[in-house]
């Protein structure tokens, strides 16, 4: 009689000489083989809808009221092991936030499909989303930590095998054998129980989806190293606290500016994200622990949303939006501000963009964003992207970003095009010497995978580098004065890394908010090894939605 499930529990204090030769020296302890619909120690979570289909478990989950997984719980000695986790799935279908299966949110709502594991100490896993049909820049599926870890794959296309490879906080995934994210600091998670399990379907209330699983399996390996690499930084991270605010409102996406003497400046929009939504600027003394709005930006679409302290002491900030004229000039707003960021002027720009990247149509658009220079020569450096829509062979709308540096020399009456970055918009750009340049970009509307330019001329042209597997949205960069370079990044939870190298590596992950907003964030240090970090996701409890922390980043000797 063929065996209905195949599978083996066992209190693994250490693994038989039989169990290691098996698998490359794999001990599995649990296992699903797909022959039959899940047995002990495989337990229902939810309503699972379930049949199997060609020696494979069909699991579909159809409602958005409930979720529909199978979870076993499992034991073992980690002491100088790592767990290995396996699953060959097929991904049928899947329908995520606002009908978008790029757009989820696992963290909050759960994933369709996924894989979830707990050591105990730690929990996450993967979660697989297929092609948006509707938008063709998304026209790969994603293999997902349920973090911050993108990789894109044809996920529908055929069974593929994943593999989890986990180690302390590091979770490496593989597919079909390669490595297509390593994970770094990937498996951080608290568990709220010392309960070890592995869970494997739809963890999601509000989502559905459905999928074919050949085999999931669990088990233990030696480690490949007997020592975990130690940090090299020694990183502290204080309470947050929110922007006080009077009532509750739509404030979010903080951006944040360093002017020096003391003075730090935020600017925000003050809206539904749409475009030309109001922005707001507000000045602080006192380290970001408060915050005061100046005078004539407040609910203003032309407030300066880049800042930089001039050679005279006066602040300049150019309007992040613009505005296309019915002549084809395409203009905005350029502000002044005091010494102070007391007093406020505004007088008119124009900005001139190549034709390949100038707007010409509803919905395409030119913003300024986040960093800007005060060049010794006296002009100033700006960044900024452009969005332009173009139609594929199918006559669908593909929206291009692209991102640019802009030069004026007349205190921002006129912009003029001094290099193309770019793919990607939500740009952070950092010099990290007078002629090395980084850049970090968002390729598209989706959850996806940040994009890395860099530049070896002091700005004059630049160089796809990588695609990073840590994504999705608004990056912002600082170089540290102990030269440890910062980077934050958000959706669907608010980040950190840093990098020892310019860029060439991230290390040091942090999740420094779960709490799910646009999930925006902004970085500075405003005094040396200290970040003052900004994100919005509401604290309970507070009429606030943008938050404030400082982290401590200490080099310390190995």
């Amino acid at each position: 009689m063929k065996p209905s499930i195949v599978f083996l529990t066992a209190l693994l204090l250490k693994p038989t000489v039989a169990l290691l030769a098996e698998d490359g020296g794999i001990a599995w302890i649990v296992r699903y083989d797909g022959q039959s619909l899940p047995a002990s120690p495989w337990k229902s979570i939810g309503q699972a809808n379930a049949t199997l289909e060609d020696g494979a478990l069909h699991l579909s989950d159809d409602s958005k009221d409930d979720m529909g997984a199978f979870e076993a719980e499992w034991t073992g000695d980690l002491d100088g092991t790592e767990i290995i986790v396996e699953a060959r799935v097929k991904l049928v279908s899947m329908v995520g936030h606002r009908d978008s299966p790029t757009a989820t949110w696992p963290q909050r709502d759960g994933a369709p499909i996924c894989i979830q594991v707990s050591d105990g100490k730690h929990v996450e896993g993967i979660l697989l989303t297929p092609a948006q049909d509707k938008h063709p820049e998304a026209a790969k599926g994603y293999v997902r930590t349920l973090t911050d870890r993108f990789a894109q794959a044809d996920t529908r296309d055929a069974f593929h095998t994943y593999r989890l490879i986990i180690r302390g906080e590091d979770m490496a995934v593989e597919m079909d054998g390669k490595r297509i994210i390593e994970g770094r600091d990937a498996f951080w998670r608290p568990a709220t129980s010392p309960r070890k399990f592995i869970r494997f379907g739809s963890t999601s209330k509000p989502f559905t989806g459905e999928a074919q699983w050949e085999f999931v399996r669990l088990g233990l390996r030696p480690a490949a190293s007997a020592v975990v690499e130690k940090s090299p930084l020694k990183i502290t991270v204080s309470e947050p606290w929110p922007l006080s605010v009077d009532k509750k409102n739509t404030e979010s996406r903080p951006y944040l500016y360093d002017m020096g003497q003391g003075l730090l400046l935020t600017s925000n929009p003050q809206g539904s994200d749409a475009l030309l939504e109001p922005y707001i600027v507000r000045r602080s003394t006192d380290q970001g622990k408060t915050w005061q709005a100046v005078p004539g930006t407040e609910q203003n679409s032309d407030s300066p949303q880049e800042l930089v302290r001039l050679a005279d002491g006066r602040i300049l900030g150019p309007s992040r939006w613009t505005h296309l004229q019915s002549d084809g000039r395409l203009t905005g707003k350029t502000s002044l501000l005091d010494a102070k960021a007391e007093k406020l002027t505004m007088h008119d720009s124009t900005v001139t963009l190549p034709a390949e990247f100038m707007p010409a149509k509803t919905g395409e658009v030119l913003l300024f964003e986040r960093h800007i220079w005060a060049e010794k020569d006296g002009s100033i450096t700006a960044v900024a992207w452009s969005r332009t829509n173009q139609r594929d062979a199918e006559r669908r709308f593909v929206v291009t970003r692209h991102t640019h540096l802009l030069r004026s020399a007349d205190l921002g009456k006129t912009w003029a095009h001094l290099a193309h970055v770019g793919l990607g918009g939500e740009p952070a750009v950092v010099r990290l010497s007078d002629s090395e340049w980084l850049a970090v970009t968002r390729p598209d509307a989706h959850m996806s995978n940040l994009l890395q330019h860099r530049s070896l001329d002091g700005g004059k042209t630049w160089k796809f580098e990588r695609t990073l597997e840590e994504g999705s949205v608004m990056p912002d960069l600082v170089l540290m004065s102990n030269g440890v370079l910062a980077c934050s990044y958000g959706r669907p939870v608010s980040n950190l890394m840093f990098s020892l190298d310019g860029g060439r590596t991230w290390r040091d992950h942090r999740v420094i908010s779960d709490r799910a907003n646009f999930n925006y964030t902004a970085i500075r240090e405003i005094s040396p090894g200290r970040l003052l970090y900004m994100h919005d996701g509401q604290i309970p409890g507070t009429l606030a939605r943008i938050n404030s922390l400082y982290i401590e980043v200490e080099k310390v000797k190995p």
